[in-house]
């Protein structure tokens, strides 16, 4: 690991002044880094976060704390990186040097242990924090994402939803995977074989209107509980409207079922910019025009959303 002295960053990166007088090492390159995080009591909403990179070697710490609302660990920001402004109390980013060793759990507790202590301490409440989070999303609707991302433009129905993270493809409030998904040996999706109970060449799972009786499939919730499955008008018949012809009534259900998908392979890219670290008992002070802190993987989640049906 390549090792800096704080008096070449300081040379490298500001220029001097009578105030800055660097007498330790700088090196969190490579770390992991580590997360606490705390409601607020008062405003249970607010999450305080603490992500800190540890030096086992050196006992040094950074460690970057902030309180916000926004969930930056579940929601990909898809283009519109959080950007969190420092200001010394509710977001600020501070470096350690410890007497003795320290662990992740350090930054967990309310109130710090007696030990080890701190022998050296700076804090920057100039700067910035730059987060991006990126994921990956599912349905778990039994077809391959590979194979889901290239039918009907990518979103069968329009909601909004990609085909790879949408329950219901084609929008008619019955689930894609209860819809007769078809798969080859391989796990790949065997579109011939998939159920098409019309037999007009498109698959119940893509089709709005699967017994092709001129109302859609959504439409023929006669309790309008969101749930085609469970109406069956005819007793000598006992399938779901949705799949007998004979049955044709529209009722009128503008509005799609709530959707569930899991967001994986969470990263969490973090970039400090413009930092300024005051040494809280001398005039020292460390410059850094941008530091990249690192990235932190997330666990998995699962997000809801019901997609806005079109007025």
């Amino acid at each position: 690991m390549q090792r800096y002295l704080l008096i070449l960053v300081a040379l490298a990166l500001t220029s001097c002044n009578d105030g800055d007088v660097i007498v330790t090492s700088f090196d969190f390159e490579g770390l992991d880094i580590n997360l606490c995080r705390t409601a607020q009591v008062n405003q249970p909403e607010d999450i305080k976060y603490v992500f800190s990179k540890i030096n086992p070697d050196t006992k040094e710490v950074l460690a970057l704390e902030f309180i916000t609302d926004q969930p930056i660990l579940s929601e990909t920001t898809d283009g519109t990186p959080y950007t969190i402004q420092f200001n010394g109390s509710t977001a600020k980013i501070t470096y350690r040097i410890f007497n003795g060793e320290i662990t992740e759990d350090y930054f967990c507790n309310a109130i710090p242990p007696a030990s080890p202590t701190v022998s050296e301490e700076y804090e920057s409440a100039e700067g910035t924090a730059v987060i991006t989070v990126t994921g990956i999303r599912l349905d778990e609707d039994g077809i391959p994402a590979a194979d889901e991302m290239g039918l009907g433009g990518g979103d069968i129905d329009g909601d909004g939803l990609p085909n790879e993270y949408d329950i219901d493809d084609d929008g008619d409030n019955v689930p894609t995977k209860s819809e007769g998904i078809a798969l080859n040996a391989d796990k790949s999706l065997d579109f011939a074989a998939c159920l098409d109970t019309d037999k007009d060449g498109i698959p119940n799972f893509m089709d709005p209107d699967d017994d092709g009786d001129g109302v859609d499939t959504r439409d023929e919730d006669k309790d309008k509980d969101f749930n085609p499955n469970n109406d069956m008008t005819d007793p000598a018949n006992p399938i779901p409207d949705f799949l007998n012809d004979k049955y044709a009534v529209d009722y009128n259900v503008n509005k799609y079922i709530l959707h569930s998908y899991d967001l994986t392979d969470i990263q969490v890219t973090i970039v400090l910019n413009n930092l300024v670290f005051q040494n809280t008992v001398t005039d020292e002070i460390i410059r850094r025009e941008q530091l990249l802190y690192g990235v932190y993987n997330a666990a998995q989640q699962k997000d809801t959303i019901t997609p806005q049906f079109p007025k």
